[in-house]
């Protein structure tokens, strides 16, 4: 196919990433969510150490803790991670998608 957006070796590339990087994505997506759930334990567990004043006051100490700065950086980081791979994976499928079109365009205009 002459003037091809994508050649065939690219979607072969992209479907190799496909393939190669699925488990990478179960990880990054296994990482947000304990993250995410690791940031409320830590919090929960601030709030503890204050059990003894009211809970808007033990919320601001657990937020202002080190720990839950710590929690909140290593969910962004997951989190971004995740985003990372989701827009990858994301690229290879509208690349494949590109081929399929321009693919099933050339075999229409061959007829």
């Amino acid at each position: 196919m002459s003037n091809e957006l994508v050649s065939d070796a690219d979607v072969e590339k992209a479907l190799d990433f496909l393939r190669d990087n699925a488990d990478e994505m179960g990880l990054a997506k296994e990482e947000a969510v304990r993250a995410d759930h690791m940031l409320k334990h830590v919090k929960a567990l601030a709030m503890k150490q204050y059990a003894d004043i009211a809970v808007s006051a033990q919320e601001r100490e657990a937020h202002a803790s080190k720990q839950y700065l710590e929690a909140i950086d290593r969910t962004a980081k997951a989190a971004g991670h995740l985003a990372k791979m989701q827009s990858l994976r994301e690229a290879a499928a509208l690349k494949i998608e590109t081929w399929r079109s321009a693919s099933a365009n050339y075999r229409a205009m061959k007829l």
